[in-house]
């Protein structure tokens, strides 16, 4: 027996759908099951009466047409698209906690540039303007002529200004040719305001970095301490 389901099977069909929404954990799903349960109670909203219910259609077809516009959305950051070389690696060196959605829409806002040997990135005491990732090259972090760190490919600069709001409290200066990626902080907030997921894994890359720059600088330190201490 084949089962031809009523307008008023079709309530049904589409409270079960909302129930699996609402179990799934996948925003994406979440998306489809809510719009087909959505238009499976168009029938109902066309029969259940002597007129049909224009005002639920409406707006049913009305959140039909958001979600599916942000899944289209989603599916297009999922979409598996090829990276540029120097994409590639600093997606794998820096921010692989983020899908390729996510990165790219990170480096729309971002600015690639050359830096030469011996210029100056950042001035200690300054308000330091962009958030930077070095892609490629070496710099030097020294605070009163002193060397405080060196930094590789994949590190930061200007993170502590923007987490902490804080000035530059040491220089930051090539050692060589290098490339950077930089952000405009008052950019990146306005950016991570609108994506708390995205905010999430940025600070925890930005948290990292602190991290292992502090390790390498209390390295430094007893290494420079014992050192000392030899007579």
């Amino acid at each position: 027996m084949i089962w031809h389901p009523s307008a008023h099977d079709m309530v049904h069909v589409a409270h079960v759908l909302y129930l699996c929404s609402y179990l799934v954990r996948d925003i994406l799903w979440l998306r489809v099951l809510t719009v087909v349960a959505g238009l499976s109670l168009l029938p109902y909203y066309f029969n259940c009466g002597a007129e049909p219910l224009w005002a639920s259609i409406a707006w049913n077809l009305l959140f039909a047409l958001v979600n599916i516009v942000q899944i289209a959305i989603l599916a297009g950051e999922r979409w598996p698209r090829r990276l540029e070389p120097a994409e590639q690696q600093l997606h794998e060196q820096v921010f692989s906690d983020l899908s390729i959605g996510e990165f790219r829409r990170l480096l729309k806002q971002g600015t690639w540039r050359e830096c030469e040997g011996g210029e100056r990135i950042v001035e200690q005491g300054s308000v330091v303007g962009p958030l930077m990732i070095l892609a490629d090259g070496a710099m030097e972090v020294r605070a009163g002529g002193r060397l405080i760190a060196e930094l590789a490919p994949g590190q930061c600069i200007g993170e502590m200004s923007f987490l902490s709001g804080d000035r530059a409290a040491a220089d930051v200066v090539a050692t060589q040719r290098c490339r950077v990626v930089s952000w405009p902080q008052a950019t990146l907030r306005k950016m991570l305001d609108t994506n708390v997921g995205l905010a999430f894994k940025l600070r925890a890359v930005l948290g990292r970095d602190v991290v292992t720059k502090l390790r390498a600088h209390t390295a430094r330190t007893s290494d420079q301490a014992r050192a000392d201490a030899v007579p």
